[in-house]
């Protein structure tokens, strides 16, 4: 006996938010039984047509339309791998259960499990804030979850400006919003969505003012060798951020292996950022060579970790102050200061944003405009100096 498949758009009229607007709903039956789901659309009873199925809205409907297909396919799939089809069990499949899931906050659970075990503490506690303030505004909407392939621009920017409402900072705003769309691309590498839809959305303006070291700070710590093993240890791998642009817990995670040869025989590090998971291409500097050189010397040939783990990042930071405070560098020393450093001095020499932005690993080359900011103000210093000496 073949199985009956059936799939119908409806609304209720009945349940309508404070704009009007009405949740537009997908009810597939199988063999007369039948489940809903949500398709994250929704239109004005006035604009539905019970009909056809449809709104009035053409892309709205284009939306329902790939909805339809994901359905469909799904169905295709599960006929073939079992012989048969329940409501229930496609129903779990659109869902992402058993499979990559399909749903914006089913991947948000998923991506927090994989973080939980890869990503430091701090990162992992912020990035459970993204997901829960994630589920609140879902939940706000009236929504129990939305299908990733139903996504648009306005998704986004409606939940910016929940998250205005909500009262949280512009920072704060731009790291909710950055894990949306980090999920996006998560997505699209698992081939559930084509293109990340966020991709030109814009973010809150922040007001950012990264500290860095200038040319004659770094002259000060590279003259100044220290006998304690823990100070020294914190100097050498601040230098080494310095001058390649590794944030600490990639500095930490540095194996010998990540450190490759080109055909012409210069060196370079290939590792991929543990926070943004986005790969860095960085030639080694001179001095970034004699710290590589002095911390494997006595290694053997097998792969290793560059810098001993024998301290733990707070201790190292606190060695790291003192140093700074005996070199005399009035910026208090932090190992986003020795990778921002990196960032504003290979500026200065003339290299390329967009090379920069590859060395440091960024995921976007917003991230590295700051830098860029920060160059034209000091230069701005700089001229105003100049021109005061001229005065007088």
């Amino acid at each position: 006996m073949r199985s009956t498949f059936k799939i119908l758009f409806y609304i209720n009229k009945n349940k309508t938010k404070a704009d009007g607007r009405t949740a537009i709903l997908c009810r597939i039956t199988i063999d007369g039984t039948n489940v809903v789901i949500t398709t994250g659309e929704s239109c004005t009873p006035h604009d539905w047509s019970v009909k056809r199925g449809e709104t009035t809205n053409k892309k709205t409907n284009q939306r329902l339309q790939a909805f339809r297909e994901e359905i469909e396919q799904g169905y295709n799939t599960l006929l073939y791998k079992y012989g048969a089809v329940s409501a229930d069990l496609l129903k779990n499949y659109l869902q992402g259960i058993g499979r990559t899931p399909t749903t914006l906050l089913a991947l948000s659970t998923e991506e927090l499990k994989i973080q939980r075990e890869s990503k430091s503490v701090g990162t992992y506690s912020n990035n459970r804030s993204s997901d829960k303030q994630l589920n609140a505004f879902v939940q706000s909407r009236g929504e129990d979850d939305i299908p990733l392939t139903t996504l648009t621009i306005d998704f986004f920017d409606d939940y910016r400006f929940y998250l205005k409402k909500e009262g949280y900072a512009p920072a704060t705003i731009n790291r909710y919003l950055c894990w949306l769309s980090r999920l996006m691309y998560r997505s699209v590498s698992q081939g559930t969505i084509r293109f990340n839809p966020f991709e030109e959305a814009k973010y809150e303006a922040v007001e950012r003012k990264p500290r860095f070291l200038s040319k004659g700070d770094v002259t000060k710590l590279l003259a100044f060798p220290l006998q304690d093993e823990g100070a020294e240890l914190s100097r050498r791998m601040f230098l080494f951020s310095v001058f390649t642009g590794l944030a600490f817990a990639d500095l930490q995670s540095l194996r010998a292996s990540q450190i490759e040869t080109n055909s012409e025989g210069k060196r370079y590090i290939r590792k991929t950022r543990q926070k943004t998971e986005v790969e860095s291409l960085i030639p080694l500097h001179p001095i970034a060579e004699q710290i590589l050189s002095r911390n494997t010397k006595e290694k053997s040939k097998g792969d290793y970790k560059i810098f001993p783990d024998t301290m733990s990042k707070g201790k190292l930071s606190t060695h790291l102050k003192a140093v700074g405070l005996a070199c005399g560098i009035r910026t208090p020393l932090t190992w986003h200061v020795g990778r921002h450093s990196f960032g504003t001095l290979t500026l200065e020499a003339g290299i390329p944003m967009e090379s920069i932005a590859k060395m440091m690993g960024h995921s976007s080359i917003a991230s590295t405009q700051i830098y860029a900011q920060i160059t034209d103000q000091k230069i701005a210093r700089d001229m105003e100096k100049l021109t005061q000496k001229r005065r007088g």
